[in-house]
């Protein structure tokens, strides 16, 4: 077994809820795309990250059924698990900075797909809106996420 870190990014201030990620810190142990790809599917994490170079900050993104270029919440939480200044993506350098508990990250803003916006009469249609069982893997979407809708 690959030994990894389970991090959440976009905690409450009580530490709870937040999105699950996790960070392989040795991505040399799996070198090959399909291995990533299949492991990646085997933990289950919306992305795990492949460490490629701590101290470069050289990452590689997966979800469970493709590669990213970039994402935001990986990059959040594997800047702020390794401390570095920057991390390199496929898509291109990520800037990143630590504020005491915090992490922040600049990114192009090219680089992530497009959302949908809806707006919603009251808080309990945004509260009725379906989302996935704890546990329970997204449907394919063609990010192979939940969808990119901002409610």
């Amino acid at each position: 077994m690959t030994d990894y870190d389970v991090l959440r990014v976009f905690c409450g201030p009580n530490g709870g809820y937040g999105n699950e990620l996790g960070v392989v810190r040795e991505g040399s142990v799996m070198p090959e795309r399909d291995e990533r790809q299949a492991f990646a599917a085997k933990v289950g994490f919306s992305e795990t990250v492949f460490v490629d170079d701590p101290e470069r900050g050289v990452i590689d993104i997966y979800t469970p059924t493709l590669r990213l270029p970039f994402a935001g919440h990986p990059c959040v939480g594997t800047a702020w698990l390794l401390d570095v200044p920057e991390l390199v993506t496929p898509a291109g350098v990520v800037g990143a900075r630590q504020d005491g508990e915090f992490c922040w990250i600049e990114a192009r803003a090219e680089w992530v797909p497009p959302w949908t916006l809806r707006r919603y009469g009251s808080a309990a249609e945004v509260d009725d809106l379906a989302v996935p069982p704890p546990g329970v893997g997204a449907p394919p979407t063609p990010f192979g996420q939940w969808g990119r809708v901002y409610a």
